[in-house]
């Protein structure tokens, strides 16, 4: 018998049959082979344990974006909502729809915190008329270039992360003017407080994502108009703050003044961390889980654009300019109305029996106080007007489409035509302050329908488009600025402002969007638009809806 090497003792080795199977067994080389079994029926081979294979996981499901909700929605406008539910905060639509509006409304706020205070401010610091001026002026020069850079970050980012980001970091100046000291330090903290007006962007284009083309007029209405609202509450409560730091008479005026800017910088940061952590981007969810889980809807977004082409696709089309314009006349006349109003009751409205020139102090009519409580009423206005510019744009468009958009317009530019010239020919307060809240009733009913136009302009660009045309607000803001300081006399002013407002109105028979023709009366026949447009989007749901049972898309007339 063969006697195995010693190789055959070492259990790293076994021996395997080469006899067909089920005849004869291997067994591993220490074992000794049956005798008889050396010629050669086995061979020899490593006697390797089999290598475990790790049991594979099931991957992970993606994460689905949201398929349900509590409001009407329409799943062809990529689930908007097709209602507007004021007493709800459900996610996502009305959560997004108040944190919209209060986010803004906090930022105006903020924004025009200084203006009630302006009394005592130019006392404090010595200022001048001129450097009054200019510091208004830098308050809204800041937001012309802010606004057009955070449309298209909308588009990109969602209107949720750049609304917060905006309020955490324009608390930073709004604060900060309390360390002001002279004149140099005003201005160029009001210029960096200006940038917080750029939160009107991320509002707009926040209720045009959550909200259908059916009501998507009024969402934007109320909620930029409720945020508007802050102006008039801050004219409020600024000026009460300011009392109530100095009732004791313990603390100075110019301590007073810069204690109070302290409550709206709090307020900021509050509401822009709790909109941040609460609230989402779109009805789906938000942007950075859609795009991870590669569930972005192509209307909600379109991340892979170049930003630069939104604002070359918006600035090409006229109605953009024409809107710009308008808005220049509507919320441009606001931002400069805001910031001269309450000097305006304090400085020029004298009592008849006293001489001015002697003692310009006693002559005053009304306290610093007091002019700010009439200056509210401006403000104030924002509570429905804008709303009610918004609501009357929508319907008028459900009954005459855009024809009936672009009448509401023209309506509400004369009316603000008419009143604000009123308003600056009157120089007694029974007549004034009538006249200041029809005047400012027609001013905000204009953005309102300004608004009720834009989603219309470019669907595929709302947030680009809604950034240029708000940049046209902060324009006229600075125009008019320029305005008051170069005539000198406010009341004048004023009526040379009327003119501008006048020429807006008759702009808007020149409106025409998608190729549908300006004032087309309801009875003539359907015209069919052939012009191409880049700003359709792949599914023309968006643009488009149902009037009185006719299908009316934008870029061509119901047939």
């Amino acid at each position: 018998m063969l006697q195995p090497p010693n190789v055959l003792r070492d259990p790293r080795f076994r021996f395997v049959s080469t006899i067909p199977s089920g005849r004869a067994p291997g067994f591993a080389a220490h074992e000794s082979p049956r005798r008889g079994d050396a010629s050669g029926n086995y061979r020899l081979e490593l006697n390797t344990p089999p290598i475990p294979i790790p049991a594979r996981e099931p991957p992970e499901a993606p994460r689905r974006r949201r398929l349900s909700f509590d409001i009407v929605t329409d799943p062809l406008q990529a689930d908007r909502a097709t209602e507007i539910r004021l007493f709800s905060a459900q996610r996502p639509h009305m959560r997004a729809f108040h944190f919209s509006w209060l986010s803004f409304f906090i930022a105006f706020f903020g924004w025009f915190s200084i203006p009630p205070l302006m009394p005592t401010i130019k006392r404090q610091l010595h200022l001048t008329e001129g450097q009054v001026s200019n510091s208004d002026i830098a308050s809204v020069s800041s937001t012309i270039i802010g606004r057009v850079i955070v449309g298209p970050l909308c588009d990109h980012y969602g209107a949720r992360i750049v609304q917060a980001v905006l309020l955490v970091l324009g608390a930073l100046p709004v604060a900060a003017a309390a360390l002001a000291t002279d004149y140099v330090g005003l201005v160029t903290i009001r210029f960096f407080i200006g940038l917080v007006g750029c939160s009107f962007v991320p509002t707009a284009y926040w209720t045009s994502v959550m909200f259908s083309k059916e009501v998507v007029g009024s969402a934007n209405a109320i909620a930029t108009g409720w945020g508007n609202l802050g102006a008039g509450v801050t004219y409020l409560v600024t000026p009460l703050l300011f009392d109530l730091v100095t009732i004791n008479g313990v603390v100075s005026d110019n301590v007073a003044w810069r204690a109070t800017l302290v409550f709206p910088a709090v307020c900021m940061v509050i509401i822009g961390v709790c909109l941040y952590y609460f609230s989402d981007d779109c009805p789906q969810g938000n942007y950075r889980e859609l795009r991870k889980n590669q569930a972005m809807d192509a209307e909600v977004s379109r991340p892979e654009e170049d930003m630069k082409l939104g604002l070359l696709t918006v600035v090409r089309k006229p109605v953009t300019w024409i809107l710009l314009f308008q808005y220049a006349c509507s919320f441009g006349v606001e931002l400069q109305v805001h910031n001269v109003l309450s000097l305006y009751y304090y400085e020029d409205f004298k009592r008849a029996d006293c001489d001015a020139t002697v003692d310009a102090d006693n002559c005053r009519l009304l306290t610093q106080t007091q002019a700010s409580l009439i200056s509210s009423c401006f403000g104030l206005m924002c509570i429905f007007a804008r709303a009610a510019g918004g609501y009357a744009s929508d319907v008028a468009n459900r009954k005459f489409e855009m024809n009936g958009r672009v009448g509401v317009q023209f309506t509400a530019f004369a009316a603000q035509t008419v009143f604000l010239y009123i308003f600056s020919r009157v120089h007694t307060l029974a007549w004034s302050i009538p006249c200041l809240v029809l005047f400012g009733f027609s001013a905000q009913a204009c953005t309102g329908s300004t608004y009720g136009i834009v989603p219309y302009v470019c669907p595929a660009h709302t947030g680009a488009t809604s950034g240029v045309v708000g940049a046209g607000g902060n324009l006229g803001g600075l125009a008019w600025g320029f305005l008051f300081k170069g005539v000198g006399r406010r009341a004048k002013s004023f009526e040379f402002l009327s003119l501008f407002v006048a020429l807006s109105a008759v702009m808007s028979i020149a409106i025409r969007v998608q190729g549908e023709p300006p004032l087309r009366r309801p009875g003539d026949p359907a015209v069919q638009s052939t012009a191409p447009t880049e700003c359709m989007n792949d599914r023309e749901d968006w643009s488009s809806g149902s009037s009185a049972g006719n299908r009316n898309t934008l870029g061509r007339a119901s047939t």
